[in-house]
């Protein structure tokens, strides 16, 4: 004892901490148990090291704390970068476009979601506007495809992309798709005609700015609302005016967005993680660091191979995995040397009286030659 705390022997430190990790509660909270009723050398640090190994605990744990936010690239000049996304209302497939610029935004409906329609819907939107120099989107089939990335060769833009399951990388066109499906929601259920409201919607100023429709084109589009022939006169408005107010909304929605956010440590190929497959953890392995920021390429145990941003994968003490099914099948299993073929009259070996295990064969006492 220990004044009145137990003194565990060496030889049971191992069963006391399968003992206090029982209930599989945090590194904390077990040595809290531990420490109100007993003691032996490095017992914290052997608390903490079981833990973090812990496969059930790790498969539980809970989602990563989110990271301070990386603000985008403000764009030089109208529909240099846009993101593109689909969308589905009401049954129906819908392409969107958004210029980061102007937040001007171009919608069309789909006949099906395969690449080559995408792509026909996308040309349309670059014949009038341009072609844009990046093109930002997520990791749809449509975008991953092999036809896409000849498009985007072929007609010279660049194509980025984000990590799957982290929408927030690209959130200029989810916030757009969400506005342009409240816009077609209520035209719908008041009986209005949806491409008024989206030609309300680029005519109206955004930020004390202009409107998108002005920072694209440098004028406003003639509507059902009355308009000066001096309103409707083409007018550039200044690119340094617009980009210092993008970058003021941007510095205040990376203040509010940082609040409760804490960085993640980088990772490095081999390192051995976890990965968030819905509500668990998974083990993985760290392939590559990709060129996107906190972006990284895993393989798990099965072979399987995934990209995934730093927030959802998670570092862990575990020891290093090994990958391919292959690797971890049992090794093809060695007939024990006394199974002979029943020609083989030959008198056994040395070495064949010696089973796989390595234990020698002795025969009965019976069996043994007596001398009379």
């Amino acid at each position: 004892m220990k004044g009145e705390t137990i003194v565990i022997p060496r030889s049971m430190c191992r069963e006391m901490l399968d003992r206090i990790h029982v209930g599989h509660m945090g590194i904390a909270k077990s040595r809290q148990r531990a420490r109100d009723i007993m003691y032996w050398p490095k017992m914290n640090s052997e608390i903490a090291d079981m833990v973090s190994k812990c496969s059930t605990c790790l498969e539980h744990r809970n989602s990563n704390q989110k990271e301070p936010m990386i603000p985008s690239q403000i764009p030089t000049k109208p529909w240099e970068m846009v993101a593109t996304d689909l969308f589905t209302l009401n049954g129906e497939n819908y392409l969107l476009i958004v210029d980061y610029y102007s937040r001007y935004f171009e919608v069309a409906k789909l006949s099906d979601t395969k690449s080559a329609t995408v792509i026909m819907h996308t040309k349309s939107v670059f014949a009038r506007h341009g072609i844009a120099a990046e093109v930002r989107s997520d990791n749809g089939p449509q975008y991953s495809s092999h036809e896409y990335k000849d498009f985007a060769k072929s007609w010279g833009f660049v194509h980025v992309t984000t990590s799957p399951y982290f929408p927030q990388a690209n959130g200029l066109v989810e916030k757009t798709v969400s506005t342009v499906k409240s816009l077609l929601k209520k035209a719908q259920e008041d009986g209005k005609d949806p491409y008024l409201g989206l030609l309300e919607y680029r005519n109206t100023p955004l930020d004390g700015i202009g409107s998108p429709a002005q920072m694209l084109m440098g004028r406003r589009l003639r509507s059902t609302i009355p308009m000066t022939s001096a309103q409707l006169q083409p007018g550039t408005i200044n690119p340094t005016k617009v980009q210092a107010q993008l970058r003021k909304k941007q510095q205040v929605q990376k203040a509010y967005f940082d609040k409760g956010s804490k960085s993640l440590s980088a990772l490095e190929t081999g390192d051995t993680v976890r990965i968030q497959q819905g509500d668990r953890w998974h083990p993985a392995t760290v392939v590559e660091k990709t060129k996107y920021p906190r972006s990284y390429v895993v393989e798990t145990p099965d072979g399987g191979t995934y990209r995934r941003n730093r927030r959802h994968l998670m570092s862990t003490n575990e020891p290093a995995l090994r990958h391919h099914i292959e690797d971890v099948s049992p090794p093809t299993a060695v007939p024990p040397p006394d199974i002979r073929s029943p020609t083989n009259t030959m008198t056994p070996t040395a070495t064949e009286s010696v089973r796989t295990s390595g234990r020698e064969i002795r025969k009965p006492i019976r069996f043994k030659d007596y001398v009379t």
